[in-house]
C-alpha cells in the first residue's frame, strides 16, 4: 500500500465557485485518472457575494478547509500530501529579459529588478522565477508575484484540513506548461472560470502574456436567468445541457442575451493577440478554450465564427497527457476541462 500511494500524486484547485480534485497515478511514465471530485458551490447564483473567493474577496481558511475536507472525504483520497492552484487573478506574471549571464547571478538580477514589473511593494510579495528562453545572448524570464498573505490563506488552509501541501503555482502558469507539452506554436488560452476568465499566450510551450477579466460561466447563467425569466438555479441547469443550442419559445434568443458576455471575451483576447504580435511578431495560430465555463454547447463554433481562428476546446485527457478508465468516457467531455488546472499543477515535478 505504501508504494501505491506514492506512485498517487494529488492537485487541488480551489476555484470561485469549486474545489476539484485528482489523483495521477504515475506507470511507467504515463500518467492515467485514479480518482476525481467536484464540489459545486451554488449559493453565488441567488448571492453574488456567496462565493468561495473572487478577485476583490479573499479565501477565508476556515470555510475552505471545511468544503475541502467534505470534498477529500467524499472521493476518499488516498494520498494527503497535495499541489494546489492560486488563482490567475491572486499574482502578477511578467517576462523579464536579461542579459546572458553565470547562473549563480540570476537569482540576484531577478530580485533587484523585480520591482519595476511587480506594481506592489516588495515585502509583501513572494517572488519566484524561471527561464523560459535563452538565446542571442539573452535571458527571458517568466516573473511570478503572490501577495504572501494569500499564500498563507492557502497554506492554513492546508493545515485545516490535514493536507500536507508539497507545493503552490499560479493555475496560468501550470496551465500553460500542461499545454505547452503538446502545443509549440503561438495559441491563446481561455480558461473560463464561475467568477472569472484567464486569457493567456502560449508560445514555444510557455506562458508569455496574460490577462484576467470578471466575465465568467456564473455571468452566463446570471444573464440567462434575467432573460428567461427562469431561477438561477435552473438557469444554470439550461446552460448546461443545451448552451448556445437552446432552443426557447417567444421572441427570446440564447445567442443575443449572452453574445455581449461573450464579446468581452473576445474582445479582450483580440486585444491580447494583437499586443503579443506587436511585441514578438508572431501570429497566433489558434485558440483553445477550457476550464468549466467552456463546456457551454456551440462556445466554440460561435468564436470560430466570430475571431476567424481555429477554436477548439480542450482538456488533458483530449490532449492525451492524461489516461483514464474507457468506462469514464460518456463523462469526460464534460468534466475533463473543470479538471484542467488541478491536473496541470500535477505535472510540475513529473
Amino acid at each position: 500500500m505504501r508504494i501505491f500511494k506514492q506512485n498517487l500524486f494529488l492537485g487541488i484547485d480551489i476555484g470561485t465557485t469549486s474545489i476539484k480534485l485528482v489523483e495521477l497515478r504515475k506507470k511507467s511514465n504515463r500518467m492515467e485518472l485514479a480518482n476525481y471530485g467536484i464540489l459545486e458551490k451554488y449559493g453565488h447564483l441567488e448571492r453574488i457575494n456567496d462565493a468561495i473567493q473572487t478577485n476583490s474577496f479573499k479565501l477565508l481558511e476556515e470555510s475552505t478547509a471545511l468544503l475541502l475536507k467534505q470534498l477529500i472525504e467524499k472521493a476518499r483520497t488516498q494520498n494527503l500530501s497535495a499541489f494546489m492552484t492560486l488563482p490567475s487573478f491572486s499574482g502578477f506574471t511578467s517576462l523579464m529579459e536579461l542579459p546572458e549571464m553565470p547562473d549563480k547571478e540570476i537569482a540576484k538580477a531577478v530580485k533587484y529588478q523585480a520591482g519595476q514589473y511587480i506594481p506592489m511593494p516588495l515585502h509583501e510579495m513572494t517572488l519566484d522565477w524561471q527561464i523560459i528562453e535563452r538565446e542571442a545572448g539573452k535571458i527571458i524570464i517568466l516573473l511570478m508575484a503572490v501577495p504572501t498573505d494569500i499564500i498563507q490563506r492557502y497554506i492554513r488552509s492546508a493545515e485545516l484540513s490535514k493536507i500536507s501541501l508539497k507545493g503552490l503555482e499560479l493555475e496560468n502558469v501550470a496551465v500553460a506548461r500542461l499545454f505547452g507539452k503538446k502545443e509549440k506554436g503561438a495559441l491563446a488560452l481561455i480558461d473560463i472560470g464561475g467568477r472569472n476568465t484567464s486569457i493567456n499566450i502560449i508560445d514555444k510551450g510557455n506562458l508569455r502574456l496574460s490577462r484576467n477579466i470578471d466575465t465568467a460561466g456564473g455571468d452566463f447563467t446570471q444573464v440567462l436567468s434575467s432573460g428567461l425569466g427562469v431561477s438561477p438555479m435552473r438557469a444554470e441547469q439550461l446552460k448546461k445541457a443545451s448552451g448556445l443550442n437552446l432552443q426557447t419559445r417567444g421572441e427570446v434568443k440564447v445567442l443575443n442575451l449572452l453574445m455581449p458576455l461573450l464579446d468581452v471575451i473576445k474582445r479582450e483576447t483580440e486585444k491580447i493577440i494583437g499586443n503579443y504580435y506587436l511585441r514578438t511578431k508572431r501570429q497566433t495560430e489558434k485558440i483553445i478554450l477550457t476550464g468549466g465555463g467552456s463546456n457551454l454547447q456551440g462556445l466554440d463554433e460561435y468564436y470560430s465564427q466570430q475571431m476567424s481562428l481555429p477554436v477548439i476546446k480542450s482538456d488533458p485527457f483530449s490532449l492525451g497527457l492524461i489516461s483514464y478508465d474507457p468506462s469514464l468516457l460518456p463523462i469526460i467531455k464534460e468534466i475533463g476541462p473543470c479538471l484542467t488546472s488541478a491536473c496541470a499543477v500535477v505535472f510540475k515535478d513529473i
